[in-house]
């Protein structure tokens, strides 16, 4: 994003993600339901979700180095082989654990007496749009994922123009969100099953209550412009980036959660895709609004977001939390 004389513009390709990588969360996903007793599938989400953020972390520290030593198209040919590495080895030793050779039987009944059954098979994208179990989590998504986009392409910009941050100052700050973020993906996929065992929830309300705590702390990134100095705004951006992961693991978490096995990548692809465009939607308000109005009101934004689909989540899904079983 860096522009002439050192200074920043808009980062107008933020949207221009190639199509292969979203493959990677519904796939994750899905591996997670098959290979995950549902009181484990958040703890896993969280360590698998984790790699968004340190990805964010490492790439700009890797693409900057293969860029200075071949070129910055050398940046994007390297990046993108790697990933071509991993999906090669993924495909070569990735099976169900009904398949896994290096599966004990007792080890796979383990894995399928700790998941509960989800009735159904496999259905249709449109029979999974229909039913009001997609929307409860679609809808808190679509609402998170700008918080995520505001992070990774404009926070950069915003500590530039309104913290009066150089390159060097950004580089040494701009990456402790994702860092947080790294953490609270973690951190919160163990908070739910802690919350189901202290409290006696059930294993859906469990996760209801961490997204629930999430949205409470986006409020932080939201007072950013309230803040004088800029070290005070980045610790608050940090607070933001741990509560967006967390949330995100437990939505991520409950798409595996309330769909058949068979169903899970397909619901899951189609909740990420209402995320992505919450979080486009948002950019491009981003560039049409920040020079007018600033962007501290657009950083309120985030909090009022996350409350809200963390209230609609409750409201789809109130039935469970007084009759869901404690497992």
């Amino acid at each position: 994003m860096a522009g002439r004389a050192g200074g920043f513009r808009s980062p107008r390709c933020a949207g221009r993600w190639g199509v292969a990588e979203s493959a990677a969360i519904p796939a994750g996903m899905k591996a997670i339901g098959e290979w995950f007793p549902d009181a484990e599938r958040p703890v896993a989400t969280g360590w698998f979700n984790a790699g968004t953020a340190f990805g964010a972390v490492l790439a700009p520290v890797l693409a900057t180095a293969v860029a200075r030593v071949w070129g910055w198209q050398a940046a994007f040919v390297v990046t993108g082989a790697l990933g071509l590495v991993f999906a090669a080895l993924w495909y070569a030793t990735y099976r169900s654990p009904e398949r896994a050779g290096y599966v004990s039987a007792e080890e796979a009944r383990a894995i399928r007496a700790g998941q509960r059954a989800v009735p159904g098979n496999a259905s249709s994208l449109i029979t999974i749009v229909g039913s009001g179990r997609f929307w409860a989590i679609a809808v808190p998504r679509f609402l998170a994922e700008p918080a995520w986009q505001t992070f990774s392409f404009w926070v950069p910009l915003y500590f530039a123009r309104e913290r009066g941050m150089d390159l060097t100052h950004i580089a040494m700050f701009a990456w402790m969100p994702f860092l947080a973020a790294d953490a609270g993906g973690v951190i919160g996929g163990y908070c739910a099953p802690w919350a189901q065992r202290r409290f006696g929830l059930g294993l859906e309300t469990s996760r209801m209550v961490v997204i629930a705590l999430g949205a409470v702390l986006m409020v932080a990134p939201g007072c950013v412009g309230l803040v004088a100095g800029p070290v005070a705004a980045v610790a608050l951006l940090a607070i933001g980036g741990f509560a967006h992961q967390a949330i995100s693991v437990l939505i991520n978490t409950l798409s595996a959660d309330v769909f058949a096995k068979a169903d899970i990548a397909k619901a899951n692809g189609l909740v990420g895709m209402a995320g992505w465009t919450g979080g486009l939607l948002f950019s491009l308000a981003i560039g049409q609004l920040a020079d007018r109005i600033g962007y501290a009101p657009l950083f309120g934004c985030l909090a009022v977001f996350d409350l809200v689909g963390a209230a609609w989540l409750f409201a789809m899904r109130r039935h469970l939390i007084l009759s869901e079983p404690v497992s």
